[in-house]
């Protein structure tokens, strides 16, 4: 099956639901049994290929990738909620007595929340700083500020694209090997490899060659179908996890990631099977439908939990920021994402008439 005849594969709104799930469980008390850096590394894989395919259609179509159409729908999909957890958390925090700076906003909003979390923090010790959460954000933000311009221009050469990305695969790769073995994790400043934009960029880029595979060289990405491909990313994925060693978990895992979830993503994607089955179903379809508002607030929740309910048992926390979470993010898609979806279409839909 060509991935790109499909205008939207339920599976892979489902993959999106197990990346979320694994954050979520993990950040709710339970990061020592369950890896949330892994829901970070599938959620940019699933970014850069659905970007990518949605622009290699595009470009299929009409020979050309309208770039102020593309920064107009991220800006109707991903702004508005954005913009109101903004402002729910600001009111939060002030019921906390925290007390929050400009520069914060700013962060969030000019997308350097990554880098400023790093360097300087957020506001809050006793309440953990809702604003935080916006740094995977900011890492994909870097990304298409400049994805567009070069896909323009190298799409028309598979080849050279191809080769180009996988040598900044293979460079920040590098990059991390160096910062781990040259510099030293101890010299580091907590997260400046997990959380910054020149460190984890990659992880949107496996997801990016991937599509191009599948959409310009069939014969390599039939290979990615067979059935010891599977078995070779769960193995390699497996040992992503087990392996503990600080060194390896900032350099190399990242990398393995990459390439196991390339390994596995036609089989959990576009094969039927039992795996692609369950991430079809309903409920997983709906958890990824409603995963970026449920990042955002799931970690808002959290710190309301940390800060007013301390002394609740861990079974209760658990339950409470579940369904709390999921409440939120279920009332931020319906009253907010989707309206302003359907906006943006008709906006964009009106300059394409006029």
């Amino acid at each position: 099956m060509n991935p790109a005849s499909h205008s939207r594969l339920q599976a892979l709104d489902g993959l999106r639901g197990v990346s979320i799930l694994l954050v979520l469980i993990s950040h709710a008390w339970l990061g020592h049994m369950v890896p949330g850096g892994l829901g970070v590394t599938i959620f940019f894989f699933i970014s850069g290929y659905i970007i990518t395919r949605l622009m290699i259609v595009e470009w299929d179509k009409t020979a050309q990738v309208s770039i102020s159409k593309f920064y107009l729908r991220r800006f109707f999909r991903l702004m508005p909620a954005l913009i109101v957890f903004v402002l729910i958390s600001l009111g939060v925090m002030q019921l906390a007595g925290v007390q929050w700076q400009w520069i914060e906003l700013m962060s969030v909003f000019f997308y350097f929340a990554n880098y400023f979390g790093i360097f300087v923090g957020f506001s809050g010790d006793l309440f953990p700083p809702p604003l935080s959460i916006t740094w995977s954000l900011a890492v994909e933000e870097h990304f298409y500020m400049l994805f567009p311009f070069v896909f323009s221009v190298c799409i028309a050469f598979p080849r050279r694209f191809l080769a180009g990305l996988l040598t900044f695969i293979v460079g920040i790769l590098l990059w991390r090997l160096y910062l781990v073995y040259g510099v030293g994790l101890d010299q580091l400043v907590h997260y400046r490899i997990y959380k910054a934009t020149d460190t984890r960029a990659d992880s949107i880029m496996y997801g990016t060659c991937f599509a191009l595979i599948q959409a310009r060289y069939p014969g390599l990405a039939a290979r990615f179908a067979q059935r010891k491909a599977l078995i070779a990313g769960a193995l390699l994925l497996l040992a992503s996890l087990l392996i503990r060693d600080e060194n390896f978990r900032e350099s190399w895992r990242y990398s393995i990631q990459g390439i196991a979830l390339a390994l596995m993503f036609t089989h959990l994607i576009t094969e039927s099977n039992m795996a692609s089955r369950v991430l079809a179903s309903p409920a997983m379809v709906y958890i990824g439908r409603i995963s970026y508002s449920l990042y955002l607030y799931h970690w808002l929740v959290f710190g309301i939990i940390s800060f007013w309910l301390p002394d609740l048992s861990l079974p209760v926390k658990f339950c409470l920021m579940m369904v709390a979470s999921l409440a939120l993010a279920d009332g931020s898609q319906r009253l907010i994402e989707a309206p302003f979806l359907r906006l943006g279409q008709r906006y964009l839909h009106a300059g394409i008439k006029h």
